[in-house]
């Protein structure tokens, strides 16, 4: 049976208090509201201080919520722990990624990426396209398919990344969708198709390959980045919260939305070289 609450927290009245106090203090509250209203009162204390405590508020960078993105993560040498540092990332013990454990002399450490406003548009202009990914990012046993251009910038080496799941199917490159469903191929040409994948996936590669960002127009609902190649031939990488031009999903035959909580620019995201975005 519940005892009496001996909390005023606790108390109707008082509840809005509770929600001004920073996620971490709330939650102790919270936990110790539960202890003496005899909700967790079977429990051993030092098992509610430690284990439960430790389970909630691990590490400031898990479940980070950046549009799909829960966490970026790194697998580095421990020789390189300073160096990580300085980027910002810090140590998890434990952290779980499918089918791995790290080896003795390297060790898990998790970052917060920067969407792309905050790194910069101008930051952005004269970087070169060096690589190209359509399978960035994992869930854990297989990859939601962002879409990534591997950048060298004027801070280094960096991946800017398009969040969202099969992003090919929602990125134009001239105006060609990049990836649809073979249902779909024919109505949509796109750049990298299903039959002949790693071959026209190379092809887009290099056409990419040495391209440099001449600029990048961002708004709420679209993103336009404006290339140049070596024969001062513009390109353009093209995406939209909504366009006729991507195509249907292959489960429904349904169009749908780019993302449909917050703006573009949460689902742009810049990280270092060597990182792993997980949903």
């Amino acid at each position: 049976m519940l005892h009496a609450c001996k909390f005023k927290s606790c108390r109707p009245h008082q509840q809005k208090d509770l929600f001004c106090l920073p996620r971490q203090e709330r939650f102790l509250v919270s936990l110790h509201n539960l202890w003496f209203c005899g909700i967790i009162s079977s429990m051993n204390k030092n098992l509610t201080n430690g284990v439960i405590i430790m389970s909630f508020l691990k590490h400031p960078f898990l479940n980070l919520r950046i549009g799909l993105v829960h966490e970026n993560f790194a697998i580095v040498k421990k020789s390189d722990k300073k160096l990580w540092k300085a980027r910002g990332f810090k140590r998890i013990r434990k952290y779980p990624i499918f089918q791995y454990k790290p080896n003795s002399y390297e060790m898990i450490m998790l970052g917060v990426p920067s969407n792309i406003e905050e790194f910069g548009l101008e930051t952005l202009k004269n970087s070169r396209i060096v690589d190209v990914s359509t399978c960035c990012g994992t869930y854990g046993m297989g990859g939601p398919g962002f879409f990534g251009l591997k950048l060298q910038t004027k801070q280094g080496t960096r991946w800017l990344t398009y969040c969202i799941w099969s992003a090919g199917e929602h990125i134009l490159f001239d105006d060609n969708v990049l990836e649809c469903h073979p249902d779909y191929a024919e109505k949509y040409v796109p750049l990298i198709t299903f039959n002949d994948y790693s071959n026209s996936l190379e092809r887009l590669k290099n056409r990419l390959s040495d391209i440099t960002i001449q600029e990048v127009v961002l708004s709420k609902e679209s993103i336009e980045i404006m290339l140049v190649d070596d024969h001062e031939t513009f390109h353009s990488i093209k995406s939209y919260k909504h366009s006729d031009k991507f195509p249907e999903q292959g489960g429904t035959g349904k169009k749908r939305n780019s993302f449909e909580v917050g703006e573009m620019k949460d689902y742009w995201l810049v990280t270092y070289d060597e990182t792993h975005l997980k949903v």
